[in-house]
C-alpha cells in the first residue's frame, strides 16, 4: 500500500513535466517512470531523481514480469498474446531508457527482443500442433475447420512457419460446406386458407431459391468458404451434402384493401395578361378534387433453418419480418382546370387502378428481407 501510495504521489509530481518522447506502458510503474524521465531532462542535476531511477525502473519492469509469469501457467488461447504484450512493454521501458542519455548512465535496461520472438515462435508452434492435430481428428468439416483457424494464428505469429501455408490451403479446402438451399416454401394459414393454385405458378417456381443460390457465390467461388446447390443441382452432380437450408413462411397477412373517400380543394395564381405599364396579371383559379384512396399494409415472417444433413441436427435458426406498404388513390374533378398540379392530373388520368397480385407482394416481402437472409447465410459458413 505504502510502495502504490509513493508511485502514485510521484507520478502526480511528475505529472506537469511535458515532453512525447518518453511513452510507456499504462501500468502506474510504467508511467511514473515516463514522468521521471521528462523531469530528468528538465533538472540533469537533480541527483535525487538519479539515483531513483534504477528502483522506478525495476518496479515497472517487476510488475510486467510478473504479469507474465501469471500469464504463462494460462491454458486458454490467449495467453500467448497477452504475454506478448507484456514483454513489448518491457521492450518500450527498455527503448525510453535508452533515449535519454543521462537515464542509460544509472540503469541497465536490457532488450526483450528475444523474448517477445521466443514467445512468437513457441505460439506458433502450439498453433501449429493444433491444427495437425485437428486435421487428421475424424477429418470432419469443422475438425478442418478448427485446423484452418489455427493455422491461421501460427502463420500470424511468424509468417511462413514451417509448411503452414500449405496446411492453411489444404485445411480451407477440406472444409469447404457443400450447402444446399431448398425452394421458399410457404406454411402459413394464409396460404392454405386461399389455396394453392390462387398463387399461381411464380410463387411456387425455384426463382428465389435460385436466386440466393447464386447471389451466394453457387459452386464456382473457389475462395469461399462454402458451395451452393438447389436440391435439384446437388442431386444431377451426386453432391455429399454437408447443410440443408429450409426457408419458409411462418405468417403472412395480406389484408384486404381499405377505401377512403375525400374531397381536396386546390387553388393557383396564374398569369392572365399585363396591364398597360406591363405589369404582370394574376388570378386565382380553384378546382375541386373528388378522390379515393385505397391502401394497406402487408407483413411476413420467414423462418430460416439450417440443418445438418448427416445427424439432422440444427446448426442454425433465425427469423427475418418485413412489411410492404401499398396505396393508390384516383378520382375526378370539377372547376377550373388550370388550378390542377403534376400530382392531381396523375390522380385522375390514372385508368383501371389495379391492385398488386399476391406474387407481386410475396416478392416485395422477400425483397425486403434478403439482403438479411442472405447476410446470415453468409455469417453462418464463415
Amino acid at each position: 500500500m505504502k510502495k502504490l501510495i509513493y508511485l502514485l504521489t510521484t507520478l502526480i509530481v511528475f505529472s506537469s513535466c511535458g515532453s512525447s518522447k518518453y511513452i510507456a506502458g499504462n501500468t502506474v510503474e510504467d508511467k511514473v517512470l515516463a514522468e521521471a524521465l521528462r523531469k530528468l531532462d528538465k533538472k540533469p542535476g537533480d541527483t535525487a531523481l538519479q539515483n531513483s531511477l534504477k528502483y522506478l525502473y525495476n518496479d515497472a519492469a517487476l510488475a510486467h514480469l510478473n504479469n507474465i509469469e501469471r500469464y504463462q501457467k494460462l491454458q486458454n488461447n490467449d495467453r500467448y498474446d497477452k504475454t506478448i504484450a507484456e514483454y513489448q512493454s518491457l521492450q518500450k521501458l527498455s527503448e525510453i531508457i535508452k533515449i535519454s542519455s543521462l537515464a542509460r548512465k544509472f540503469v541497465t535496461a536490457p532488450s526483450y527482443l528475444n523474448e517477445i520472438q521466443q514467445t512468437k515462435v513457441d505460439a506458433a508452434e502450439d498453433f501449429y500442433e493444433y491444427g495437425l492435430q485437428m486435421s487428421e481428428n475424424g477429418a470432419d468439416k469443422q475438425s478442418y475447420r478448427d485446423a484452418y483457424a489455427a493455422f491461421l494464428r501460427a502463420n500470424g505469429y511468424v509468417p511462413g512457419y514451417k509448411d503452414v501455408k500449405r496446411q492453411i490451403n489444404d485445411a480451407f479446402q477440406n472444409s469447404i460446406l457443400d450447402v444446399v438451399i431448398n425452394p421458399v416454401t410457404d406454411n402459413s394459414s394464409y396460404y392454405q386458407s386461399i389455396g394453392r393454385n390462387r398463387f399461381g405458378n411464380s410463387f411456387n417456381s425455384d426463382m428465389m431459391q435460385r436466386s440466393l443460390v447464386r447471389d451466394l457465390g453457387g459452386d464456382y467461388n473457389k475462395n469461399a468458404p462454402a458451395r451452393f446447390y438447389t436440391d435439384i443441382d446437388a442431386s444431377r452432380a451426386r453432391i455429399d451434402v454437408d447443410w440443408v437450408v429450409d426457408i419458409m413462411w411462418t405468417n403472412l397477412d395480406i389484408p384486404r384493401p381499405f377505401t377512403n373517400t375525400y374531397t381536396k380543394n386546390v387553388s393557383k395564381e396564374i398569369e392572365v395578361g399585363k396591364d398597360t405599364s406591363g405589369k404582370k396579371l394574376y388570378q386565382t383559379v380553384n378546382a375541386t378534387l373528388y378522390l379515393t384512396k385505397r391502401y394497406f399494409t402487408a407483413q411476413g415472417d420467414l423462418e430460416c433453418r439450417v440443418t445438418d444433413a448427416v445427424t439432422r441436427k440444427n446448426v442454425d435458426l433465425k427469423r427475418y419480418t418485413s412489411r410492404v406498404d401499398w396505396s393508390q388513390e384516383y378520382g375526378t374533378y370539377k372547376g377550373d382546370s388550370r388550378a390542377l398540379s403534376e400530382i392531381d392530373w396523375a390522380m385522375i388520368n390514372l385508368r383501371n387502378p389495379q391492385l398488386p397480385s399476391r406474387e407481386e407482394i410475396l416478392a416485395g416481402l422477400f425483397d425486403k428481407m434478403y439482403p438479411q437472409l442472405r447476410s446470415g447465410i453468409q455469417n453462418l459458413v464463415r
